[in-house]
C-alpha cells in the first residue's frame, strides 16, 4: 500500500483558505464539495449526513477525475482552478474539512482512471493519504466522504438543514426554467437532480414555490446578443430563504455568488424580495474565493454585462412606484464633475473608472491643407459631412451616444452620406442620494457616484462651501477606492466610512 503525504505548511493553509470565506467551515466544505461535483457536469448528487456519527458524504455520477486531477485534489501546493473554469477548486472542500475533519475518504471513477484515497492525521500529525479501491461507485462518478471530529458543532444536522443550504447556495438549480437555461448553455443536464438523505429534491417553479407577487421575467441582453435571464418578485414574508438573506441573489453557472440590490434603496420592502439573475460570463470575475466578483483591473467589461441587470431592477422598483429619486445635474454636482475633470490626467484610475480617453496628440489638418499636432481627448474625425460634400471640414467631434452608419465605398448609388452628430456629454457623472439608512459615504452606481447627502459629515460641513467640497471629493475617492479594491478589502475600507458617520454625529 502506497502512502502519501500531503505537501507544504497544509496547517496554515487549510486556515487561510476556511478565512477566505464568508460562512461556517462546515458549509464551505458542503457547498464546495457540491462546487467540485457540478463541475463534473453529472445530472444526480446524493447527499447524506449523519448527525449522531458526523459523517458527510456527498456523490456524484459525473464524469469523475483523471489521474492528474486525483492528484491535484490531494496537492496543497497545487494552485487553485483557473479563474472562468468552473465554480469550484480543486478538492478545496476535503481541504478545508480538515479544520475540523478527521478524515476524508474519496473515491472516482472515469473512462480512463478509478482511484481512491484514505486522507487522515498519522501518530505525527502529519497529513497522510492512502490508496484505496472505489468500493461503492457502480459507474462514473466521484463520492467524497468526511468525517468531522466528534466535538465539532456543524451548522446542519437534517434533511430541511441541507435543502435550506442548498437554497441559498444553488437555488436556480432548483428550477425547471434555470435548468433547460443551463442545458442551453451546455453546463448542466435539465434532469440535474439533489437527493438529500435519500428525499428527491424535485426541481419546480420557483416563484409559485415562493409565492412571488409582482414578478418580473426578463432576458438580460448586451448589443443585441442575450447574456442571461432572471426575475424579481416579492414574497408574503421577511427573508423568504433564510434568516439575513433577501435581495436579487447574482449567480453564475447555478451557484449563488451575492445577494444584491444593484445599490437602490427598497427600504420598505427590501427584506420581501427575492430574485435570480444568471449570467454565466460573470464566471470570469470571480474572485479567489468565489463568493464575491472582482471589478478591479475589468471594469467597463464588467459593467457591460452586469449593467443590464440594474437596469431591469430599476423599471422594476419604478413599477411598483418605489424608486428612490437621485438629485441630479445640481449646480453641486456639476461643479464637482468640472473638478473631476481637472486631474483627470494626474489620476489615471479616474479615466479607466469613467471610461475616458486620455488626452494625447492628433494630427489634424488646417485650411491650408498643413498637417499640425494639437492635444485633444481621444477622438475621431468624421468625413464626409454635410450632406456628402467633403470640402467641408469640421474638425475632430466628440464620440456621441448614438452610432453614425458605414456606408459603402462603391461609387455608384444615389446614397448620399450624412452628417453623424458626435455631440454629447462626457465626463464623471455625480449625483447626490438622502440615504440617512446608510453609513456609506458615497458609492458607485455604474459610471456614476451617488453622494449620500444624509451622511451625518455631510450633514455637519454642507453649510461651508469649502468644507463641502472637500468632503464630497474625499467622499468620491473613498468610493471608487472601495469599489475597484474588490470584496477582499470591503469591510477595510469602510472604516473610513464609519469614522466620518461618527465625526458627523459629534
Amino acid at each position: 500500500m502506497t502512502l502519501h503525504e500531503s505537501s507544504v505548511n497544509y496547517q496554515n493553509l487549510i486556515k487561510d483558505l476556511a478565512e477566505m470565506y464568508p460562512f461556517d467551515v462546515s458549509e464551505v466544505v458542503l457547498v464546495e464539495i457540491i462546487a467540485n461535483s457540478l463541475d463534473a457536469k453529472p445530472d444526480r448528487i446524493e447527499i447524506s449526513f449523519d448527525p449522531l456519527k458526523k459523517i458527510l458524504v456527498v456523490t456524484d455520477n459525473g464524469k469523475g477525475m483523471n489521474f492528474s486531477e486525483f492528484e491535484q485534489y490531494h496537492d496543497f501546493a497545487a494552485g487553485l482552478k483557473t479563474r472562468g473554469s468552473g465554480i469550484g477548486f480543486a478538492g478545496v472542500g476535503a481541504k478545508i474539512s480538515f479544520n475540523i475533519a478527521s478524515k476524508v475518504l474519496t473515491e472516482t471513477r472515469s473512462p480512463f482512471f478509478e482511484g481512491g484515497s484514505n486522507w487522515y492525521f498519522d501518530h505525527r500529525n502529519k497529513l497522510v493519504w492512502e490508496d484505496i479501491h472505489p468500493i461503492h461507485l457502480s459507474g462514473f462518478g466521484t463520492r467524497v466522504e468526511v468525517r468531522f471530529s466528534p466535538t465539532e458543532k456543524i451548522s446542519y444536522s437534517s434533511t430541511e438543514d441541507i435543502e435550506k443550504l442548498l437554497n441559498r447556495h444553488y437555488l436556480p438549480l432548483l428550477d425547471s426554467h434555470f435548468l433547460d437555461y443551463y442545458e442551453k448553455c451546455g453546463f448542466y443536464s435539465n434532469t440535474l437532480k439533489f437527493v438529500i438523505n435519500g428525499k428527491p429534491i424535485n426541481p419546480g417553479k420557483l416563484i409559485e414555490k415562493f409565492h412571488l407577487e409582482s414578478v418580473r421575467e426578463f432576458k438580460l441582453k448586451k448589443a443585441g446578443r442575450e447574456i442571461g435571464l432572471g426575475f424579481f418578485g416579492l414574497s408574503p414574508s421577511d427573508y423568504p430563504i433564510g434568516p439575513d438573506v433577501c435581495g436579487v441573489l447574482l449567480c453564475t453557472h447555478g451557484k449563488v455568488i451575492k445577494a444584491d440590490f444593484f445599490n437602490q434603496f427598497p427600504n420598505q420592502i427590501a427584506t420581501r424580495i427575492l430574485g435570480i439573475v444568471e449570467i454565466p460570463e460573470l464566471i470570469n470575475f470571480l474572485i479567489t474565493s468565489k463568493t464575491d466578483f472582482s471589478r478591479q483591473s475589468r471594469h467597463k467589461e464588467f459593467e457591460s454585462i452586469y449593467d443590464p441587470a440594474r437596469q431591469e431592477f430599476k423599471a422594476w422598483l419604478d413599477s411598483l412606484g418605489i424608486l428612490p429619486q437621485e438629485v441630479t445635474g445640481s449646480d453641486e454636482a456639476l461643479k464637482l464633475e468640472r473638478e473631476l475633470k481637472k486631474i483627470l490626467n494626474e489620476v489615471p484610475e479616474l479615466s479607466e473608472f469613467f471610461g475616458f480617453r486620455q488626452k494625447k496628440h492628433i494630427l489634424q489638418e488646417n485650411e491650408k491643407g498643413t498637417l499640425f499636432a494639437i492635444f485633444q481627448e481621444g477622438a475621431e474625425g468624421t468625413f464626409p459631412t454635410f450632406d456628402g460634400d467633403s470640402s467641408k471640414n469640421p474638425g475632430l467631434l466628440d464620440v456621441g451616444n448614438f452610432p453614425g452608419v458605414a456606408l459603402s465605398e462603391k461609387k455608384e448609388g444615389d446614397k448620399k452620406a450624412s452628417q453623424i452628430s458626435r455631440n454629447s456629454k462626457r465626463g464623471p457623472k455625480i449625483s447626490f442620494l438622502e440615504a440617512v439608512e446608510r453609513v456609506d459615504l458615497a458609492w458607485v452606481d455604474g459610471n456614476n457616484i451617488v453622494i449620500n447627502s444624509g451622511h451625518p459629515s455631510y450633514i455637519k460641513v454642507r453649510s461651508n462651501t469649502t468644507a463641502r467640497r472637500v468632503h464630497c471629493l474625499f467622499a468620491i475617492a473613498a468610493a471608487i477606492q472601495r469599489f475597484l479594491s474588490g470584496a477582499d478589502s470591503k469591510s477595510e475600507l469602510g472604516f473610513v466610512d464609519k469614522m466620518m458617520a461618527a465625526w458627523g454625529k459629534k
